[in-house]
């Protein structure tokens, strides 16, 4: 026992919590570890007491990508999406609420190179300023810089209002409420302008990162893997249970 809490101790410190997770969702034999669902909303009876609830999932939503084309919620549906924001003054750390550097190093590049595993995700990024208030025009400092990043079309950058993604309930409050931390280098007010959401393919929220180190991007690509075969093992199942 003490040796099995030895080999743990050393994986957890040298591949972060995240790779653990997947790492023992991928050997346990009854795969129990699953990504939880986060926001939900509830219904109360007369008294205040709890007698529903259901996950939060992204209602309708009208943003523009930097060349014009409109996304709306069908955009979304069927893609898993890998939600952040950017600002006027990006790639710059001290003005930028994600390190876009090592967000393209660690996470990016290996979306791209693995499209067989990861053709329906997609990355999409809202501008906005610094307290993540919408910005309706990307400067062309940002356009040429971003064009250094994508030219795939895996990663949609657009304008439009944010509220809708991050209006679900989280630690006993509305996300978007949630105050950012000048300690640990955010910027602005408010924390989800420095943060990374996950949603699943059918809108609703599986994950949330801080979005400035490396070592919470790293474990950010952990938690869309452990999603991606909570996926695949769903339309297994399926798959099986149609040719029974």
């Amino acid at each position: 026992m003490a040796k099995t809490k030895r080999i743990f101790l050393v994986l957890l410190i040298l591949l972060g919590p995240g790779s653990i997770i997947y790492f023992i969702s991928r050997t346990v034999s009854n795969h129990f570890i699953k990504m939880p669902y986060i926001g939900f909303e509830y219904t109360l009876d007369s008294n205040g007491n709890k007698i529903d609830s259901v996950a939060y999932s992204v209602p309708d939503i009208h943003l523009t990508t930097f060349d014009g084309t409109p996304i709306t919620r069908d955009s979304i549906d069927g893609k898993f999406i890998v939600l952040t924001t950017l600002q006027n003054e990006c790639p710059d750390m001290s003005q930028c609420g994600m390190g876009i550097y090592h967000f393209n190093e660690i996470f990016f590049k290996r979306l791209v190179k693995n499209q067989k595993n990861y053709s329906n995700v997609r990355v999409l990024s809202i501008l906005t300023d610094a307290d993540g208030k919408p910005i309706n025009e990307p400067s062309q400092k940002l356009r040429d810089e971003m064009l250094q990043y994508d030219s795939t079309g895996l990663w949609w950058m657009t304008t439009g209002d944010v509220t809708p993604f991050y209006n679900f309930n989280y630690y006993g409050d509305k996300f978007i409420n949630h105050p950012a931390s000048s300690k640990d280098g955010e910027i602005g007010l408010k924390a989800h302008t420095n943060s990374i959401v996950l949603i699943d393919d059918k809108g609703c929220i599986r994950g949330v990162s801080g979005a400035k180190t490396d070592s919470h991007i790293r474990n950010f690509f952990d938690m869309l893997k452990l999603l991606k075969k909570e996926d695949f093992d769903r339309k297994r199942a399926e798959k099986e249970a149609n040719e029974a």
